[in-house]
């Protein structure tokens, strides 16, 4: 992927995510009558101006259907985003929660391209940023080609951490090559394997031996790991909590950086157990949990799902980090 000009990495804020959207492809067409110039194999599909109108139009044509719940909603979204970003517009539009996403993206933040794949084949890809002003929050987004006849559509939108970093993605000219998601070569796990590696060290309780490479210091893992704590705590005896994460990995993409590592997109669903005790008759639920749980109260065992779209580096050496992440909840269910 080419750099737009930039030379380090791009400075993050806070936790949040923007409702994205939709695009279309673009096709070389033949000006004049002249020889077509020579073609690089190592550079990007299309010059910054063109790769930033298709990503601004990604980013803002399905703010229409936003809100759209059900099939329809479904149907609409899916004709401009796909994969985890668009299981994550539909929970958002399902849950009611897009209507924030929407008003935000109402002040269209301009996107700057930071990235493009390498040569001129397919699949095409555009890495791009915004940031929102009201809530200083970054965020990356990746858009695809697949194929010759296919649009770009918008697959993975995950807002970074405040402080967090996006090491140089290539060098001034160059592209920046899809990864297979199951090779590890040249790195210290492959992307796949590096969001399941993730997704194990998040559990709670914490494993009983420590996950190889892997690191969750960071925003996202000290928020969840807080917020877990006091669940315990509010708990006491009466009731015991677990968290396990699971990545899905059928959509996950990566793209190699200029230092080797990969840049790695993808999804985890996290599930909240909590099993009442012997010395409780019964757990009476939040209104926001009795919603999801069809209940307003559990006496054996209450179970959350959130999806949690994530970024990560995954290094040549040392330990996978993450460098952006969200989390929404979508459904439960008690007994």
């Amino acid at each position: 992927m080419t750099r737009r000009h930039r030379s380090a990495g791009i400075a993050a804020a806070v936790c949040a995510l923007a409702l994205v959207t939709a695009g279309c492809g673009t096709t070389d067409s033949l000006v004049g009558l002249r020889d077509a110039p020579a073609e690089s194999a190592s550079g990007a599909p299309l010059d910054d101006e063109g790769a930033t109108v298709i990503a601004a139009r990604v980013l803002s044509a399905a703010r229409a259907e936003a809100e759209t719940k059900g099939d329809k909603g479904h149907e609409a979204r899916a004709k401009v985003m796909r994969g985890d970003a668009l299981s994550y517009a539909d929970a958002l539009a399902d849950r009611g929660a897009a209507g924030g996403a929407a008003d935000t993206l109402a002040k269209d933040p301009q996107p700057t391209v930071i990235a493009q794949s390498q040569g001129r084949e397919w699949p095409r890809a555009i890495l791009a940023t915004t940031f929102d002003e009201a809530s200083s929050t970054q965020y990356l987004h990746v858009m695809a080609s697949r194929a010759p006849e296919e649009p770009f559509l918008l697959e993975s939108t995950v807002p970074m951490f405040g402080g967090a970093e996006l090491p140089a993605v290539t060098t001034e000219g160059a592209g920046s090559p899809f990864l297979d998601p199951a090779s590890d070569e040249g790195l210290v796990r492959s992307p796949a394997n590096a969001l399941e590696a993730y997704a194990a060290a998040l559990a709670r309780p914490e494993p009983k031996k420590p996950i190889a490479s892997v690191t969750t210091e960071d925003a996202f893992g000290a928020r969840l790991g807080d917020s877990a704590a006091l669940q315990v705590k509010s708990l006491k005896k009466l009731a015991s909590l677990t968290q396990a994460h699971e990545a899905r990995t059928e959509h996950t993409v990566a793209f190699r950086l200029a230092d080797g590592s990969a840049v790695t997109f993808g999804l985890l669903v996290r599930t909240d157990t909590i099993t009442v005790g012997k010395k409780a008759k019964e757990l009476v639920l939040p209104k926001r949990y009795a919603d999801l749980v069809g209940s307003k109260k559990v006496t054996k065992k209450m179970s959350l799902k959130s999806l949690e779209p994530v970024v990560l580096v995954v290094p040549p050496e040392g330990d996978v980090r993450a460098i952006g992440a969200t989390e929404l909840l979508v459904s439960g269910k008690g007994s």
